[in-house]
């Protein structure tokens, strides 16, 4: 296989992060305008957030939305929902809410397998077998998402923290912000499997017209300060989503860009197929540019 052979797909990956509260469930459930959307939801009991928005904007398309909740009562589902799209998917997104809560939940299922003549902190404290369980889930249901004919969405909520390396006299303290709970091996791989990351906050305004304080919603698509962020479509600009559809601004942006990036090679075909008319136009130039001088 060739690089110049690969077409850009309409179906993409990515990975929204950021403080909870700040609209990535919204954001993501947002790509039910282009159709029916999965949503796998380990955050809370029900994602009451989807019918509060909606309704006011969209009150339409949350009949497009179906979601199962999970728990550490049955993390392994979730793998085995996959198992079934990746035969019969018929949505236009597949969404996990959230990778953080997941890999606790997956932890904290392991842990419900250890027998019960063990007591105390034997009972409940997690030890490498769950770690590995938490690698393992993840990972497939990685490998799983990379094969479904649709977008992948998963939210994520970075934990502060601090990481310590070295000893004595050497010792360094740094802060990290990972975004699962526990492994940290499962931290690195996530990110790696995502082709768009990115990063959500809120920006307070000063509206003088109103003397009132406004929040706006950003979703930063390149890293900014240790919160870091990506775009392999090429998006350079922060997306200014406030009172809107994440998909609706994101949708926008990406569509201009390909439209862009066609005209720039289309540009370079017409170069190469009429080489003596470009040249020509350069040697008329530069006699206009002589006679003028």
């Amino acid at each position: 296989m060739k690089a110049s052979d690969i077409v850009l797909d309409s179906n993409v990956s990515m990975l929204l992060k950021g403080t909870y509260g700040f609209g990535k469930t919204i954001a993501a459930a947002s790509f039910a305008v282009d159709g029916p959307i999965y949503l796998a939801y380990f955050d809370k009991k029900k994602p009451i957030e989807l019918v509060t928005f909606f309704s006011k904007h969209r009150p339409d398309i949350l009949k497009n939305i179906e979601y199962d909740v999970y728990g550490s009562q049955n993390a392994n589902e979730f793998l085995n929902k996959l198992i079934s799209l990746s035969s019969d998917c018929r949505y236009s997104a597949v969404i996990l809410d959230s990778v953080t809560n997941f890999t606790s939940a997956a932890v904290n299922w392991s842990l419900g397998f250890r027998s019960s003549k063990l007591k105390g902190k034997d009972k409940i404290m997690p030890d490498f077998d769950e770690y590995k369980v938490e690698t393992s889930l993840v990972t497939q249901c990685l490998d799983i998402c990379r094969s479904l004919p649709c977008h992948i969405i998963w939210t994520a909520h970075p934990v502060q923290s601090i990481k310590i390396e070295g000893s004595g006299s050497t010792i360094k303290v740094t802060k990290a912000n990972p975004i699962v709970t526990y492994g940290s091996k499962v931290a690195g791989i996530i990110p790696g499997n995502f082709s768009e990351i990115y990063h959500f906050s809120k920006l307070n305004e000063w509206d003088q017209s109103t003397g009132k304080s406004r929040v706006k919603y950003i979703v930063d698509t390149e890293a900014v300060g240790d919160d870091y962020a990506k775009s392999n479509l090429g998006l350079k600009e922060s997306l200014d989503i406030t009172d809107r559809l994440f998909y609706d601004v994101w949708k926008e942006k990406v569509k201009q860009l390909r439209e862009d990036i066609n005209d720039a090679v289309a540009k370079e075909k017409d170069k190469s197929i009429n080489p003596f008319v470009n040249s020509a136009n350069s040697s008329q130039e530069t006699k206009t540019s002589q006679w003028k001088t």
